[in-house]
This record gives structure tokens, C-alpha cells and sequence, in this order.
């Protein structure tokens, strides 16, 4: 069964992927604003911050606390790139993780895209590589992440695969509504998240809300909100459109049990094994 269920988030991050690429066509004949839109439309960025609980199997529950800072550039008009940091705290445990963009984008219809980065969870570190894309289909973006990631434990070192499937409906242009499944390393959950954006009160930042659900028992919900610089005054899903795409450092942590299991440094063991202290052991 949980096999089955990495399995279905891989192909649904893939088709997706497959998705936009054969589907920027139809994109194109949505009616648009403003057909000319840079990739990026100026240098801009954003800062992160929450905090919640997390529950893990073998671990218990624990505060959890994350921030993070996004720093988007245009390279001409074609395409963009960004710069992610994030940093978790967990189990008495702190985490940090940078990702680097490169994209093409026309903000009415798609983003395509490779990202890379590396993450540090003391004794254990990981480099991560793969494409990023996004379909834009009026009120609704469908966005997929996948890629390869080496992970060293301090021991051992294995090569795993990642994948983000998400689609996103905005009920309006400043409330975003979210569904998605993740894998990564072999760990899997399921997201659900909420981003308001505070127009109404002048000010530009917005309040976010996520919720996860997993493997081993792991479960997480944080409440935090992110303050948006640069550029124009505009919606929130412009912002995500003629902006900055997400931070993926602070989602690859809440995928990966919410940065628990990584930050406790408590590799994530094979089916029908579990954690003792140095190793992980058969189940009798």
C-alpha cells in the first residue's frame, strides 16, 4: 500500500510535468491581460516565518519553528532566477537548506525551470537536482517538482528520488487554497495548505496555514506568515506568477516529516525496519 503510494505521487508529479509541456498551447488561448509580461517583473523577494507542532513515530511531538527568505531576479525578459534559503528547528534541532532557480516563464500561462540545492542536518547532507514546472489555467496552478538526491548520512550514502505535485485554486486573487502529495528519500505525505494575502489592510504580506499527514504516524500543522518586497503593488496570485516561485527549501523540510526525522538525525529506514539508536533493525 505505501509503495502504491509513492508510486502514484510519482507519476502524478511526472504527468503534470508531461502536462506542461504539451499543454502550453492551450494555456495560450486563455485570455490575457497583458501578453508581453517578463518572465520576472523586477527584483523582488520574500520573507518566511512559522511555527506549529509536529508529531513522528519513535520521536513523540515537538514545537516546530521555520523561516526562510526568497530572492527572485530577471535575466532579460525571457527568463529568472532564485535564490531559497530555509532554516527548521525541531527536537532541540536546527536544520538549513538553499535551493537555486533558473527559469523561463510567461506569467499567463507556464514556468519551466531546474532547481538545485543542498541541505545540512549535521552528521547527515544532501545535494538535490531536478526540473520544476507550473501550468497556469486561470484561477488554477498546477505546479511539479521531481528530481535525484544524494543523501549522506556520515555513513553511508544512497542516491533517492523526490517528487511535489500540487494543484492550487484561487478562490480569489488574494486567497490561495492548496492540495498536494510529496515523497521524498522514500518518506511520503500529503499536504494541505492556505495563504491570505492582506490586501484589504495595505499591507504586503499574507498569513499562511499547512497541514501535513505521513508515514510512520507523522502529522504537522504550522501557522506563520510571509512579508513580500520589491516590485509593484499587486494580488497574490500575480505575486506567485510574475514573481517569485515557491521557496522550495522550507517544502522539501515539512515534506521530509516536517524536518523532524532529518534534524534528529534519524535516517528514514526501509519497510519493515526501524530505528535503534545506530542503525536500522529488522522488526521481529
Amino acid at each position: 500500500m505505501i509503495l502504491r503510494f509513492k508510486t502514484v505521487l510519482l507519476l502524478t508529479a511526472c504527468s503534470i510535468l508531461i502536462g506542461i509541456s504539451g499543454g502550453v498551447a492551450f494555456a495560450a488561448d486563455i485570455a490575457m491581460d497583458d501578453p508581453g509580461l517578463p518572465a520576472v517583473s523586477g527584483p523582488n523577494g520574500k520573507l518566511e516565518f512559522g511555527g506549529g507542532w509536529v508529531d513522528l513515530d519513535g520521536l513523540g511531538s515537538d514545537e516546530l519553528f521555520r523561516g526562510g527568505v526568497t530572492l527572485s531576479f530577471p535575466v532579460g525578459d525571457m527568463f529568472g532566477i532564485q535564490a531559497d534559503l530555509a532554516v527548521v528547528d525541531a527536537y532541540s534541532d536546527t536544520a538549513a537548506s538553499g535551493t537555486l532557480h533558473a527559469f523561463t516563464r510567461d506569467p499567463n500561462s507556464f514556468l519551466l525551470g531546474m532547481i538545485g540545492g543542498y541541505l545540512d542536518v549535521g552528521p547527515a547532507d544532501a545535494w538535490y537536482i531536478g526540473p520544476e514546472a507550473e501550468l497556469y489555467l486561470d484561477n488554477i496552478s498546477l505546479e511539479a517538482r521531481v528530481g535525484y538526491m544524494d543523501l549522506d548520512n556520515g555513513t553511508t550514502s544512497d542516491g533517492e528520488l523526490f517528487a511535489f505535485g500540487d494543484i492550487a485554486l484561487y478562490a480569489t486573487d488574494d486567497l490561495r487554497l492548496q492540495l498536494g502529495g510529496r515523497t521524498v528519500a522514500g518518506f511520503a505525505s500529503a499536504h494541505a495548505g492556505m495563504e491570505w494575502f492582506m490586501s484589504d489592510a495595505g499591507l504586503p504580506a499574507s498569513l499562511k496555514l499547512d497541514g501535513y499527514l505521513g508515514e510512520d504516524g507523522y502529522a504537522s500543522v504550522t501557522a506563520g506568515f510571509a512579508i513580500y518586497f520589491g516590485g509593484e503593488d499587486k494580488s497574490l496570485i500575480r505575486r506567485h506568477r510574475e514573481d517569485d516561485p515557491r521557496n522550495f527549501s522550507m517544502d522539501i523540510f515539512s515534506a521530509a516529516a516536517g524536518g523532524a526525522a532529518l534534524v534528529n538525525d534519524t535516517p528514514v529506514c526501509p519497510d519493515g525496519e526501524f530505528w535503534n539508536g545506530m542503525l536500522c533493525e529488522d522488526i521481529d
